[in-house]
């Protein structure tokens, strides 16, 4: 068919879904178009975007674009995937709610964003563990896996998880748990938006009280030492201390370079100094910030829209942090670009979990492992190609990527995301509920 023909199509699908759904479908040049067309990546160019305010209009337009051989794009509360070109945009900011019920479970839309979720949920003495920042959107994150603040004391996001409402590609709502659908409801932890679209989670929140925490900066002095540093301190620790160590390259004059630890920790602000007396001790230190926390305060403000880089590396699962593995990820820092290196540690209750119980098999894991080099914008692909030296000597020290952390796409990137058993249950679950494939997110599982 034609651009003109295609064209055509595109308008009467349009027409015809605005008289199905009135009020919710948008064309180009209204606002409500403009903010469902926008995601981190830029500004897309569907044909209408559509901004339903439950699972039955949810599963209208889906039905609706599937007879009509439209694409879907999903975009939900947070960064989105890629710009839509063409085609229908789901727009799930309409389905926002924050519900508290009985027995810490808390009813969330996947609109949310984490850092509304942690407020409603602040004053009942509650947290659902999520993201580190306050603009993550809660479908994304939880459909790919969620590592927050409480992941060694309460796994990731899909560990927390406990139901989730759900369309088909069928226009079917369903309710996903342990007993009903449950190879699906297993699928949807860590797979992503490949087999419908979650207008609806249900967590089990934890009490987030007597948290203390803040931050640790050291100097260039002595980075190596840093490192070792901090993997001992978090072997030995206990469950309720959590923390991620950044290197960070030099961005601006009131940003100084040089290693960051962000922690937190379930407990005193005795215990947690005690606990991190080998870090506190170093000479490299320059600046000590540990006190009480609230939760909310934990979620940091996210990155701006299309900063003025791209970041270049990768990232992975660690099952040993051995000092082999710490030289490797320190080597990776002596590069012409700007570069970032960010450990998080794992273990705890992240690895009580087993391999097959989600769709993230890496229960091994003790810390999660990633690399960035900040490309500027303009960079020939000279300097893109150089962006690559040295990351995969790092990356021979990891068994997996993290799907939430990959920006990467392609059959070979999901292959490097799920172990093949798990990639092969994930491909035999889509050939039943979307034998069409009509759901394609970033990360593409195949039928």
């Amino acid at each position: 068919m034609s651009a003109d023909g295609n064209r055509l199509c595109a308008m009467s699908f349009v027409t015809e879904l605005s008289e199905r759904m009135p009020q919710r479908v948008h064309a180009p040049g209204t606002p409500e178009y403009e903010a469902g067309a926008h995601v981190f990546h830029g500004q897309g160019t569907p044909d209408a975007v559509v901004r339903p305010t439950s699972a039955a209009e949810v599963a209208e337009a889906v039905r609706s674009a599937v007879a009509a051989g439209v694409p879907i794009t999903v975009v939900a509360g947070g960064h989105g995937s890629d710009p839509a070109t063409g085609g229908l945009v789901i727009d799930l900011s309409g389905l926002a709610a924050i519900e508290l019920a009985d027995g810490g479970l808390v009813h969330i839309g996947p609109g949310a964003q984490w850092g509304d979720v942690a407020a409603t949920l602040a004053p009942h003495g509650l947290g659902v563990t999520s993201g580190d920042t306050r603009d993550v959107g809660v479908g994304g994150l939880a459909l790919g896996g969620g590592i927050g603040w409480l992941v060694r004391m309460h796994g990731l996001t899909v560990d927390i998880l406990r139901e989730v409402e759900f369309v088909t590609a069928s226009g079917d709502v369903l309710t996903l748990d342990a007993e009903h659908h449950p190879d699906l409801f297993w699928a949807v932890r860590g797979g992503g938006g490949n087999f419908g679209i979650a207008t609806r989670f249900t967590f089990q929140a934890s009490p987030v009280d007597g948290l203390v925490g803040g931050h640790v900066m050291f100097d260039q002095s002595d980075q190596r030492a840093v490192l070792g540093a901090w993997r001992d301190v978090m072997r030995h620790g206990p469950d309720e201390l959590n923390s991620t160590l950044l290197v960070m390259p030099q961005l601006m004059p009131e940003m100084p370079a040089g290693p960051q630890l962000l922690v937190a920790l379930q407990g005193s602000e005795e215990e947690l100094r005690r606990l991190l007396e080998p870090l506190l001790s170093l000479p490299s230190v320059t600046d000590v910030a540990l006190g009480p926390v609230e939760y909310p305060d934990l979620l940091e403000d996210g990155p701006p829209d299309k900063p003025p880089f791209e970041m270049v590396g990768g990232n992975g699962f660690v099952p040993d942090l051995s000092d082999a593995a710490l030289d490797a990820f320190m080597a990776t820092l002596d590069h012409a670009l700007p570069t970032m290196l960010l450990l998080r540690g794992l273990g705890g209750a992240f690895s009580r979990v087993a391999t097959d119980a989600t769709a993230v098999a890496q229960r091994d894991g003790e810390v999660l492992f990633a690399v960035n080099r900040l490309v500027p914008d303009g960079a020939g692909p000279e300097a893109f190609a150089s962006a690559h030296d040295g990351v995969e000597a790092a990356m021979a020290f990891t068994n997996g990527r993290y799907s939430n952390f990959t920006p990467e796409f392609g059959d070979d990137i999901v292959t490097e995301i799920y172990p093949a058993t798990t990639l092969e249950r994930l491909r035999a679950i889509k050939r039943e509920v979307d034998p069409d494939d009509v759901f394609r997110p970033s990360h593409h599982i195949t039928p």
